[in-house]
């Protein structure tokens, strides 16, 4: 688990959150249940300091990687995991991957 501070700032917890999105997806394609474990518990931890629509797509998000875990045995990234990271990626003011921010 990742050290962490109720004094960190609100940009460095967001961007540890992100950081850790993107390693929950890594373990859940790769199987590797215990390391995902560990990272949903510091997504929680972290999320206790933040806006209540982060904490509810945390929730969220937690819900449907370990839905896919019970789920599916070879763990695989689903469009509603997607979906979820997305969203959440997007309300903790980043943009997701992939995604293009238009410009005029």
């Amino acid at each position: 688990m990742k050290k962490h501070s109720i004094h960190d700032l609100p940009i460095r917890t967001k961007k540890e959150i992100a950081s850790d999105i993107g390693e929950l997806i890594g373990c859940l394609h790769t199987g590797q249940r215990s390391a995902a474990t560990l990272l949903v518990e510091d997504l929680k931890l972290r999320s206790i300091y933040l806006d209540e629509s982060i904490q509810h797509d945390i929730l969220i998000f937690i819900q449907e990687v370990e839905f896919q875990y019970a789920y599916d045995p070879w763990h695989k990234v689903t469009g509603d995991i997607q979906k979820a990271a997305d969203k959440l990626i997007e309300d903790l003011g980043f943009t997701p991957p992939g995604k293009r921010i238009n410009t005029i």
